[in-house]
């Protein structure tokens, strides 16, 4: 949307919120009751839902009618829900959806870490935001949708990280940036580690969709990973009781790229992320019938734990006072000649 047309635009429609713009709203039934909402449509065929009480995290993402995202089961669920219990208690909270972020200070599987007990993926997607807000703004002559928040992981004798969120969503294109910025407002260094659980589903995912990773190398996690490695690219259909399987992505260029191709449905979804500052991708292949899912996920630190990450010399610390920067772009598009030059992108 132009700034240029809005005058002639408001000739056709008195209320260009009918067009494009976002619905604040609390949700009032079941498990989600009581989180404040955010409905955006960017005018273009992008529509998604940000959760103010799940870290601005995104639920629901749908391109031109079709859903994009993966939900699970548990469906939408409050924070006040959430118990850290191992791995349990972050699944049963795992709507998935389209983006879950994990950390701040750990992220990927529970853990001991120095008699600490750390919990699956860390508590940053049940934890509210704080200082909320939204607006739409030009960017030349292009209107786009902000919205901004704080999540603080804090806890007294320990750490005091804050992520401070923006979201843009662009009008002119169907496409949107997340943009993250880690303080350690605290006195002491402090680890750090970041996944975006970018997940998609049904109808985006499906049998014979094929993803596109500009990755240098691609390490299976274990034995039944390595069986399919050959086939890693191609999704498959479900099948009942099939185990989940992860590849890990390395050896990007400046920048790392990753597309998920629907070939039936004619539409695409490119991930574009800085993999200097999120330096692996985990690839969850999950083909398992009623949890059929694909994640495509940077990280700053892997998803095996926080154990690992500082075994294998990955794990960030932040002295007090210093700032990460991370984030990503996410483009959905059913040009078929982009998509062809998306591919070329790709090893």
């Amino acid at each position: 949307m132009k700034k240029s047309e809005m005058a002639n635009l408001r000739k056709y429609a008195g209320n260009l919120e009918t067009l494009f713009g976002v619905k604040d709203y609390t949700y009032n039934d079941g498990p989600a009751r009581g989180m404040r909402a955010f409905d955006v449509n960017n005018g273009r065929g992008l529509e998604m839902t940000l959760l103010a009480d799940r870290g601005l995290d995104i639920p629901f993402l749908r391109y031109k009618g079709a859903n994009m995202g993966f939900g699970a089961k548990v469906g939408v669920r409050a924070p006040q829900f959430y118990t850290e219990n191992g791995g349990r208690g972050f699944l049963k909270q795992f709507d998935a959806g389209m983006l879950t972020t994990c950390g701040l200070t750990y992220a990927g599987a529970a853990c001991t870490d120095n008699g600490r007990e750390l919990g699956l993926h860390g508590p940053y997607s049940n934890t509210p935001a704080a200082n909320v807000a939204c607006e739409t703004v030009f960017e030349g002559d292009e209107a786009v949708i902000r919205l901004r928040g704080e999540v603080r992981e804090a806890c007294v004798f320990e750490e005091n990280m804050v992520l401070t969120r923006e979201v843009r969503i662009h009008t002119e294109k169907s496409a949107f940036k997340v943009i993250d910025r880690v303080e350690n407002q605290g006195f002491a260094p402090s680890p750090m580690m970041l996944i975006y659980h970018i997940n998609f589903g049904y109808p985006m995912l499906d049998d014979g969709a094929r993803i596109y990773v500009n990755s240098g190398h691609v390490e299976p996690r274990d034995d039944f990973a390595r069986q399919g490695l050959p086939i890693h690219d191609r999704m498959e259909a479900p099948e009942i009781g099939r185990e989940e399987q992860c590849y890990f992505h390395t050896g990007f260029p400046g920048q790392g790229f990753a597309m998920l191709h629907n070939e039936k449905l004619g539409l695409a979804a490119a991930l574009r992320f800085d993999a200097k500052v999120l330096p692996l991708l985990c690839e969850w292949k999950c083909m398992r019938a009623g949890d059929y899912a694909l994640g495509l996920e940077p990280t700053t630190s892997g998803v095996l734990s926080r154990v690992e990450a500082r075994e294998n010399g990955t794990l960030i610390t932040l002295e007090p006072g210093q700032v990460y920067e991370s984030g990503f772009e996410m483009e959905l598009t059913d040009d078929a000649a982009l998509i062809e030059e998306y591919k070329k992108l790709a090893n």
